[in-house]
């Protein structure tokens, strides 16, 4: 299978349905700085945008001109691929990303026909069903560029023609693949008494495993987005965050022992490893495993 790196939405930018609701505060906050990708059975389905967004890209284009600058700038901004379709289902539009991916293909009045592989018919057609019926739809479609991958459209309609919004697809099957592995590895960590995070690299927790709440005695609000640095004694907190700076820097895993703070005021020795979590070749974060140290 070929590879490329087709800028999916970083893994920051995607949850399940659940994790939507139990944590509505923190992902509402990102979606007001970038479009938050709502999975369904690893894929998305829906997506969860700020206003000012959705306006811009709706109504703008029905009370004037598609190339209009404020247009034009908003495209520029967006990393995601984004193309507007004018009435007559030629391309009216596109957001960096989608320029990026797919080159000449979308310039302004270009031909639907080559956002897919030639011979493919699935999106003209999904674009007239919705054209006439208003109802959205997701299909998928061969790459113009690589026959071996799909790409996966959301058509919504639009006042003045049609807003797709594109993904590589077969990237987000291969995602949900390291998912699994990776829940799977935290479920083995878990069942061998230790605890699992993912910390961004800001230093705050994205993901805390629920055993990282029974060993600190906070819930999983109180951990999600705190400093994992705030986890341990006053005076190990500097070593944690050097391991933590080394693991980045480094792109090496590291160890140390430390005290954990527990319910906010005892201390009990773990031990902690960290590794850096990498995406198209970039670290995003860090991968912290806790155990409860030998006596």
């Amino acid at each position: 299978m070929a590879k490329h790196s087709s800028n999916p939405p970083g893994i920051e930018q995607q949850v399940t349905a659940s994790d939507l609701v139990r944590h509505f505060g923190i992902w509402q906050d990102r979606a007001s700085r970038a479009p938050v990708y709502i999975l369904h059975r690893g894929r998305p389905r829906l997506v969860l945008t700020s206003l000012d967004v959705m306006d811009a890209l709706c109504a703008p284009h029905a009370n004037g001109p598609t190339n209009g600058s404020h247009l034009v700038t908003l495209l520029e901004s967006v990393g995601e691929m984004i193309i507007l379709l004018a009435q007559d289902n030629n391309i009216a539009g596109a957001s960096r990303g989608a320029r990026s991916y797919f080159g000449d293909m979308v310039e302004q009045g270009a031909s639907l026909a080559g956002l897919c592989a030639p011979g493919d018919e699935t999106l003209h057609a999904a674009v007239q069903r919705v054209s006439g019926s208003g109802l959205a739809e997701t299909i998928e479609c061969r790459s113009p560029r690589f026959p071996d991958r799909l790409l996966a459209f959301s058509i919504n309609h639009g006042p003045s023609g049609c807003v797709l919004q594109v993904q590589d697809a077969t990237a987000l099957e291969e995602l949900q693949h390291w998912r699994d592995r990776h829940e799977a590895i935290f479920r083995a960590v878990e069942a061998a008494g230790g605890a699992a995070a993912i910390v961004n690299l800001r230093g705050r927790i994205d993901y805390a495993s629920p055993r990282l709440e029974s060993l600190t005695g906070a819930n999983v609000e109180a951990l999600t987005a705190a400093r994992i640095v705030s986890l341990v004694a006053v005076g190990d907190r500097s070593r944690l965050g050097d391991a933590f700076e080394a693991a980045i820097d480094q792109r090496a895993p590291q160890s140390l022992h430390v005290s954990l703070l527990v319910g906010g005021a005892a201390l009990r020795p773990v031990a902690i490893g960290l590794a850096p979590l990498l995406s198209a070749g970039h670290v995003v974060g860090v991968t912290i495993i806790i155990n409860a140290a030998e006596a």
